[in-house]
């Protein structure tokens, strides 16, 4: 019947492409010109090049057997001068340059239909001198350095796109990335080639290429002391591109800091780096602490310039977590803890929305900064809203355990940090939103009698979550669960059934006083674990049967009672084993060191399992603030990565 609707589809959809790409083809072929012949190199000269043969580049010249050395190019427009410089055969390239100056009479009259092997551009822009800098062999580049000031004055380098320079330019000539040879010897690391290069002109440091980057921002980023100080003895510096200043304090190199802070450079102090961000700004936004106390000592007033995205340089600090930075602004600013971010923020606000403890532990135990902690944003929300809106527990936990910390208080929408997070939450809540509500529940934070009018600006923004629907949930999301728990309680009774039947008894007159003992803990761990694993499954048959209400009551059995099992189950089977085991004592220490490992770490899982998250009495809040650390464990790491 033909072809279906979806293979005519993907052949239309393919043809299609196929013309696309035959009209770019045609496209770029219409950039050549057609009277242009390319002579491509021959297999011999290539070999003869690559491998820095001598011998062979002689023979090639003898009489009788000349080949067109000069002209020849590789598909990627590399002479055989280009060859010998990649390759770094330094022997070739003095009789490559000094055949071409035999040919031509040391261009003397300069020819007008030739243009020198020394400066010609292959097709990516690289001369041979950008080639051997980027490949790192310093031996050809002195050669070429100095074949290159040899060149008589007057003659001129062609360059692509039809440009011309002078010969005296060609160490600031640029490929078709911008990149001179300075550039491609500081991009490959080649220290040496590259202090060769730096001095050659005076103008090639401060040359941006086609990424911003000059060679002084390059050497300052990799911080190489050595040449940005020969760099910056310059006497016509021009800082385009990217900010250097930037660039030493991210290579967090004080030294060249330091270099880039004398009198006559220091409106390199306004530079700003892509993000528009201040030099002190980014400073403390990375730890660079040493350098910020620099910057301070110089220009203090520079603590008190806002990046357009709203914050200052003590706030960078802060989100970033970055406590020496933080105290180094204060020691010399300290009146910028009172810096407001366009949202009214303080800096507690800024780490409590980051999730960085450590900043927050810092400002709560300094009695100096108490009013930062119940302040309100433009919003109204206080830094504990804030934490538990961007659901960071272990924030929450901590700003909860101070007394100062007004848990009740309400934000413009009339929410308190336990309403925020009811309404932040998602309808399938991830660990991290229970253990941020579970915080919040903890210490007994109460919700808002009465709520204001919605009000879109005061509603949490998309980071902070979204406002769900009060839609009820239902029982069978849970129905799971219940499935599960069942299952597993009914595995633990068949267990503990089944040991009870098959312990081994232990001999009359036996010698050894713990086996009696150890039979007497195996019989009444295993007791409790099969009492509290069928009690678990009767109570779970319930749940099955009833609502989400008596599905949450279910649970506040079945969780413990399922946990005793679980922990006495284990306990049974150490006992147990105790009594079978031969008289080694090697083999009971290894039993006692491995089980107390075992259950030790069963009850850090089981316990905050099993236990309730709050309770009325404030002393069983305060135990159970335990329980909870335990689950906090598991959510250790709490700070938002994407901002490193």
């Amino acid at each position: 019947m033909g072809k279906s609707d979806i293979e005519i589809a993907v052949l239309r959809h393919r043809k299609a492409r196929i013309r696309e790409l035959r009209h770019m083809q045609l496209l770029h072929a219409a950039t050549i010109s057609p009277t242009e012949e390319i002579n491509y190199m021959e297999r011999r000269i290539y070999m003869v090049a690559t491998e820095g043969n001598i011998a062979a580049f002689g023979a090639l010249l003898a009489p009788g057997g000349a080949v067109p050395v000069l002209t020849d190019i590789t598909p990627q427009g590399n002479t055989i001068l280009h060859l010998a410089a990649i390759y770094g055969h330094h022997q070739l390239l003095e009789h490559i340059i000094n055949h071409e100056r035999v040919v031509f009479g040391d261009f003397d009259p300069i020819p007008s239909y030739y243009q020198s092997l020394l400066l010609r551009p292959n097709s990516s822009g690289d001369l041979p001198l950008h080639v051997a800098a980027a490949a790192g062999h310093a031996q050809a580049v002195i050669l070429l350095i100095n074949h290159l000031n040899q060149l008589p004055s007057g003659m001129q380098i062609f360059l692509r796109e039809g440009r011309q320079v002078e010969v005296g330019d060609v160490w600031v000539v640029q490929n078709n990335e911008g990149n001179t040879a300075l550039h491609l010897a500081l991009k490959a690391n080649h220290q040496d080639v590259a202090l060769r290069l730096v001095g050659l002109d005076q103008r090639v440091s401060f040359i941006p290429n086609g990424e911003r980057e000059s060679p002084l921002y390059m050497a300052a980023e990799a911080g190489d002391e050595l040449l940005v100080t020969q760099m910056l003895e310059s006497t016509v510096p021009r800082y385009e591109g990217k900010s250097v200043m930037h660039a030493a304090i991210k290579s967090k190199n004080i030294a060249i800091l330091n270099l880039l802070l004398v009198p006559i450079r220091q409106n390199l102090i306004n530079s700003r780096d892509e993000e528009k961000r201040s030099v002190l700004s980014y400073a403390a936004s990375i730890g660079f602490d040493v350098g910020v106390q620099r910057l301070l000592q110089e220009f203090e007033n520079i603590a008190y310039i806002k990046d357009p995205d709203g914050f200052y340089p003590i706030h960078s600090a802060c989100r970033r977590g970055h406590m020496d930075a933080l105290q180094a602004i204060l020691r010399f600013c300290p009146d910028t803890i009172e810096l407001l971010n366009l949202q009214g923020q303080n800096v507690l606000h800024v780490a409590a929305e980051c999730g960085k403890k450590e900043i927050v532990k810092y400002i709560l135990r300094n009695e100096k900064y108490a009013k930062l902690i119940n302040q309100k944003d433009h919003k109204g929300n206080t830094p504990l809203h804030l934490a538990t809106m961007f659901w960071y527990p272990m924030i929450v936990h901590i700003l909860t355990k101070d007394e100062r910390v007004n848990v009740g208080e309400q934000n413009k929408l009339g929410f308190t940090a336990l309403d925020a997070a009811e309404e932040c939450m998602d309808l399938n809540p991830t660990f991290r939103e229970r253990l941020t509500w579970m915080a919040l529940v903890c210490v007994g934070t109460p919700r808002a009698l009465k709520l204001m009018p919605y009000d879109p600006f005061l509603a949490p923004g998309p980071q902070e979550g979204s406002i769900q629907s009060n839609e009820m949930p239902s029982a069978k999301k849970y129905k799971d669960r219940v499935n599960t728990l069942l299952l597993l309680a009914i595995l633990v009774a068949t267990v503990a059934f089944s040991a009870a039947f098959s312990v081994t008894k232990v001999p009359e007159g036996e010698k050894h006083w713990y086996k009696p003992v150890a039979l007497q803990v195996f019989v009444v761990s295993n007791t409790i674990a099969m009492y509290s694993s069928v009690l678990t499954t009767v109570a779970l048959i319930w749940a099955q049967l009833g609502d989400l209400v008596l599905i949450l009551n279910v649970f506040k059995v079945a969780l413990p009672l399922l946990g005793i099992a679980l922990i006495f189950m284990s306990f049974a089977f150490l006992a147990g084993m105790f009594v079978v085991v031969g008289n080694h004592l090697w083999l009971h220490v290894l039993l006692l060191a491995s089980g107390g490992v075992f259950l030790g770490m069963l009850f850090l899982l089981v316990v905050p399992f099993i236990c309730p998250y709050t309770s009325s009495h404030s002393l069983f809040r305060y135990v159970l603030r335990y329980p909870f650390w335990l689950l906090m464990l598991i959510v250790w790491n709490d700070t938002d990565d994407d901002l490193e």
